[in-house]
């Protein structure tokens, strides 16, 4: 019996020197989605597109695309803090030479999706099912 090899996972590079920024990228009557993106060589090495609500004055997370642990994935909660998603895969991050470009091309499709989203992440969030 060999010894078993440890398993790499992608990381993105950390800042310095890859740069993050927070941003928001659309409102509604009802909330908003902010973005965090960590750009590193013109590459998209590192997000997170988030839905938000307001709630009493402070805005409330509600479901989330991002990536860490090499993967490419969905978080959906409830206004009461039940999980309804937790890092439900949408996509691998290879290890290696691959891992740019992997979660670049991600990002277009995370926003999109979270546009397409809105309003049923809002209705799940509210009505917790």
């Amino acid at each position: 019996m060999g010894v078993k090899p440890d398993v790499r996972v992608y990381t993105p590079p950390a800042v310095p020197p890859a740069e993050e920024t927070t941003f928001p990228v659309a409102m509604t009557l009802d909330g908003r989605l902010v973005v965090r993106l960590r750009t590193y060589r013109k590459k998209i090495v590192d997000f997170a597109v988030m839905q938000e609500t307001l709630v009493a004055g402070e805005w409330e997370q509600l479901a989330r695309i991002d990536c860490c642990r090499g993967t490419v994935h969905r978080h959906l909660s409830t206004h009461d803090g039940k999980i309804l998603l937790d890092h439900d895969l949408i996509r691998d991050i290879p290890y290696g030479d691959r891992s740019w470009e992997v979660v670049d091309d991600s990002y277009e499709g995370a926003l999109q999706e979270m546009q397409d989203r809105w309003s049923d992440n809002l209705r799940r969030w509210r009505s917790g099912t």
